[in-house]
């Protein structure tokens, strides 16, 4: 004979609160009822197993309220306590508990007996957890009596912290309207209960109320089971803990009241009231015996001599500009046929005067009692002024656009143009600096070389600024090495730290994948701009990199980003102009350490375009931390630092001084600068004295030699007149399409972009030199194109 459970454990097992019994003083688990795991995720046998783990659920900061109930058990025997637990899926959770201490005279041992209660849906709002004295039974007794007694249709939506918005409670006037039922609607999203559709329609209404911070009211209306209902919906947002956590909704059915108002908009009395009142011209457009009525004002402006009355439709038809009459006659004709009953279009009529304008047409389409369509009014609006201000805004933002590319290009071309004497200057320096001279010589060439490359920095600088002005700036995403790159960037700085005394230290998060998707180039610069800034404000003490991984989801990881130092710190007063353009914190800085201020600013903006920003935290005299955040996705595999930016080899004395006549090849050199054309040639007579140099000075030039005599290898400048590089190098390949065997052709060029690298090899290049030029680079990649079997 099958055994029944009994009746008791049939009640407990039904039965939404939780019945539970905790030894006393130990507070380890006795008994808890099977609807626990309801409430927390975990089942009863979970928690007899682990007797003390209950404590571990309740919320950190409420876990000190535990004290004032064991406090009440000692002191009157019982307890009672409103708390937040964490569930096993991390949901905060409210519960109310009350019990009471029980003696055991059999053993006399005490255990305390209680109930524990699921109170989310029914206590949205905080101060009653803040407020221990008020009687939450009571409160809660009363909130119930006014939430159902309401004659509107009210809901409870939870806002989750994955942003859904879960429908927690209805009241009965809800459930009555529209024939949803409690069962039916409890822990639904608006997308399960309506449909995608509607659905969305729903929640971006719930998104409106959020962002609102206020309550707001809409009309809405759709299909339920009890039938469609039109409502006049508000929604108020509900702060917890800082965070709008709920939305409670009253929604109140004016279905009938639509009904009514729809009646009286067919008095002509009213019509004509409006009619004669507005600026606008309004009409009144009998569906039936295709007739319109229209207002005094409309019928001055596009009017003929008859009365404004019973005027056939074919006149409004007739009025309409020849471009626009096929699609207005089809898009009247699909409003028609559809179910809409507002909408607003613009197309061009014909004035009294004769001279067209744009008018704006907004419509509204009544039915009768059985559905079909009677009449259409609306109002039109004559947009001369509007169109003319609208041209006017136009022109501007087109002058101002075309201003800013002319800026854009001005300072491109001027850094490409500052950049190519640079060149000279600094590949000269370099050339001298490796010959016979004396020790005050060398010093002075070396500081005409740094102020060579702290000019080069800046021209790099505010071409930099203006690509990003200009919304140029493009960024890539290359599996890098991301330890590599941070080490080979820090390394950069070591020998300048040094020099000041500065430790500089770089720290990775072991836990950091290998290889991230990112910008090298950009994440370099941005690291950079920062170190080397820690380093010029710091005297003494240290600058610290640090690499950390905040979280990881999948392969996408949250990196944060710091540069620390201690240094001279910022007045946080001044913190607003640190990332102006052309600007320091303070004056007294730019006048002792010198620099342009656009590193931080393009910095910040580098990082705004990768949806971050640069965080600040310094203290005078103590130092600075700057850092950042990024949101990057993680790889298997990738390249390193080395091979990205394919660094240049150290220069030495040995690499430049040693000759090389073994090498006795015809190199062609297209360079359109002399000054660059003298350099190159010093540099590769100077290491190759057996080689033969040619020399063009634009594209058509080197196809002339190169037609003449075929080289062994083609220097090819990038910016030139009549043909750039890019086109020469096309040409060249053509020539060579039946070749076996190519020339090898390396671009050089001043924009030292990916872009333009890229750009170089789509055309047919194989290489790649940067200005200015340097001598070791140079020779690495001449010998590397002339050794037999390269190309």
């Amino acid at each position: 004979m099958a055994t029944h459970p009994s009746l008791e454990i049939q009640i407990l097992s039904d039965f939404e609160d939780i019945v539970f019994s905790i030894g006393y003083p130990k507070l380890e688990i006795l008994y808890t009822s099977p609807s626990i795991k309801t409430l927390t995720g975990y089942d009863s046998e979970f928690f007899l197993k682990n007797k003390q783990s209950w404590q571990n659920f309740i919320y950190k900061e409420d876990r000190n309220l535990i004290k004032h109930a064991l406090k009440s058990i000692r002191k009157e025997k019982k307890f009672r306590l409103r708390i937040r637990i964490l569930t096993k899926d991390n949901r905060i959770k409210y519960i109310e508990c009350r019990g009471r201490l029980i003696h055991n005279p059999i053993n006399d041992t005490y255990r305390i007996d209680g109930i524990v209660s699921d109170i989310s849906d029914l206590l949205p709002l905080q101060k009653l957890f803040e407020d221990e004295s008020v009687d939450a039974k009571h409160l809660l007794f009363e909130n119930n009596i006014i939430f159902n007694g309401s004659q509107d249709s009210m809901f409870l939506i939870e806002v989750m912290d994955s942003d859904q918005f879960i429908i927690r409670r209805i009241n009965l006037a809800y459930e009555k309207s529209t024939g949803i039922t409690q069962t039916m609607i409890q822990g639904k999203t608006p997308s399960e209960l309506l449909g995608e559709d509607v659905g969305n329609v729903v929640i971006n209404n719930f998104k409106r109320a959020i962002q609102a911070k206020k309550t707001i009211s809409y009309e809405e209306s759709f299909a339920m089971p009890a039938g469609t209902k039109i409502w006049i919906t508000e929604l108020t947002p509900v702060e917890v803990d800082g965070k709008f956590k709920y939305i409670v909704g009253a929604s109140k059915d004016i279905t009938e009241h639509k009904l009514a108002e729809n009646a009286l908009k067919e008095y002509n009395e009213r019509y004509s009231l409006i009619l004669e009142a507005s600026s606008d011209g309004w009409f009144d457009w009998d569906l039936v015996n295709n007739t319109v009525i229209y207002s005094r004002r409309w019928w001055l402006e596009f009017g003929n001599n008859d009365k404004p009355d019973n005027v056939p439709i074919g006149y409004w038809q007739s009025l309409i500009h020849p471009d626009d009459v096929g699609w207005v006659s089809e898009f009247l004709e699909n409003i028609l046929a559809s179910q809409r009953e507002t909408f607003e279009f613009t197309f061009q009529m014909k004035k009294r005067k004769g001279n067209y304008v744009h008018v704006l047409s907004r419509c509204y389409i009544q039915r009768d009692s059985s559905g079909n369509k009677i009449r259409m009014l609306g109002s039109n609006t004559d947009l001369t002024e509007t169109k003319k201000i609208e041209y006017t805004l136009r022109h501007a933002k087109e002058l101002a656009e075309a201003a800013n590319l002319a800026k854009g290009n001005f300072l491109a071309n001027m850094s490409h143009e500052i950049r190519t004497p640079l060149n000279g200057i600094i590949g000269f320096t370099e050339l001298l600096l490796n010959s016979p001279l004396q020790e005050e010589q060398k010093e002075y060439l070396k500081n005409i070389f740094l102020s060579g490359k702290s000019l080069l920095e800046l021209v790099n600088q505010i071409l930099d600024f203006s690509k990003i002005d200009a919304g140029k700036i493009e960024f890539e995403s290359i599996s890098t090495n991301l330890k590599d790159l941070a080490q080979s960037t820090v390394d950069l700085f070591q020998v300048s730290a040094a020099s000041k005394g500065i430790a500089l230290r770089l720290n990775i998060d072991e836990h950091l994948p290998t290889f991230i998707s990112l910008d090298p180039l950009r994440i370099r610069q941005i690291l950079s701009n920062l170190i080397g800034n820690a380093i010029k404000f710091t005297h003494e003490g240290s600058v610290n990199v640090s690499i950390i991984q905040k979280e990881k989801f999948g392969d996408i990881v949250t990196i944060e980003f710091e540069v620390a130092d201690t240094g001279i710190g910022i007045d946080m007063n001044s913190r607003s102009r640190l990332f102006d353009t052309f600007s320091q914190a303070d004056t007294s800085i730019t006048r002792k350490y010198g620099g342009t201020g656009l590193g931080l600013s393009i910095t910040n903006e580098l990082l705004l375009k990768m949806n971050s920003k640069l965080n600040i935290k310094s203290e005078l005299n103590v130092g600075s931390k700057f850092s950042f955040i990024l949101k990057l996705e993680s790889k298997s595999i990738g390249e390193t630092a080395k091979t990205i930016f394919q660094e240049k080899p150290t220069t030495n004395d040995e690499i430049t001084k040693s000759q090389k006549p073994e090498f006795q090849n015809d190199i062609l050199i297209v360079e359109d600068n002399e000054l660059n054309r003298k350099l190159l040639s010093k540099l590769l007579q100077k290491k190759y004295p057996n080689m033969s140099l040619r020399y063009a000075v634009d594209g058509v030039d080197a196809l002339e030699k190169f037609q003449f005599r075929k080289p062994d290898l083609i220097i090819m400048d990038l910016q030139m007149p009549i043909m750039d590089g890019y086109t020469a190098t096309i040409e060249i390949r053509k020539l060579e399409k039946d070749l076996s065997k190519k020339t090898p052709i390396v671009a050089l060029t001043a924009g030292a972009f990916y872009s333009v690298k890229d750009s170089a090899m789509e055309s047919g290049m194989d290489d790649f030199l940067t200005k200015p030029i340097s001598a070791a680079y140079l020779y690495e990649t001449v010998e590397k194109w002339l050794t037999s079997g390269r190309v």
